[in-house]
């Protein structure tokens, strides 16, 4: 009777994080289904071993083991994290993949309920939040994030070609270093189908290695 909940467990775990991986799959996110489920089964078992396997009545801390759970996801996350410039991509897959062990330490500790609501919770903020999120910033600015060799001529040229394709520029903003910048154009709403359009010319202006609209 053990074994068979303590492998209900491990399945309400994988389930749960296979719902989460789910959502970030279809998005095409680079932590998907695999790594969602993987995660959270993984927390599972780490969990059910530091309450079981590691302790005895006589000596043992069941938390200490799974306690590295969160230390070490933390390291996995920071993985997904990438900045480019002005711009910061992956946070919400870390903090994603943090929940998501989350869930896997309260299946293997035997907490279904809770377990089940917080995944109901992760669920409803990947899947619903985005739209209350876009909707509330509604009134921000589509922007273009262009990432290339740092040049004073190039700068010009990014410069002709927004005026060139007649897009309205509200605000230009530059990083650079020694061999590169990042320039954020804030546009007009008016302007961003066609600057998705006309997306292909701007990068391929000499030394621009990047460009997208936001």
């Amino acid at each position: 009777m053990l074994y068979l909940d303590l492998i209900l467990r491990l399945f309400s775990a994988l389930f749960a994080g296979a719902l989460i991986g789910v959502t970030r799959e279809r998005i095409h996110k680079p932590a998907g289904l695999r790594t969602h489920a993987l995660i959270c089964v993984g927390a599972a078992f780490i969990t059910v071993l530091s309450t079981t396997a590691f302790v005895t009545p006589e000596h043992g801390d069941p938390g200490r083991v799974a306690a590295q759970i969160v230390s070490g996801i933390g390291f996995l996350g920071a993985g997904t994290i990438l900045k480019k410039g002005l711009s910061v991509r992956g946070l919400t897959t870390a903090a994603t993949l943090w929940v998501t062990a989350a869930v896997g330490m309260g299946f293997g500790a035997g907490e279904y309920l809770l377990s089940a609501i917080v995944t109901g919770f992760a669920l409803a903020i990947v899947l619903f939040l985005k739209k209350i999120e876009l909707f509330i910033g509604g009134s921000s600015l589509p922007r273009v994030i262009i990432i290339a060799d740092n040049s004073e001529d190039l700068l010009s040229d990014i410069s002709n070609w927004f005026r060139d394709n007649v897009i309205v520029v509200e605000s230009i903003n530059v990083e650079s270093d020694e061999d590169n910048i990042s320039v954020l154009v804030e546009i007009s709403k008016n302007d961003v189908i066609k600057a998705k359009q006309l997306m292909v010319g701007l990068i391929e202006i000499k030394g621009v290695r990047n460009a997208e609209v936001r």
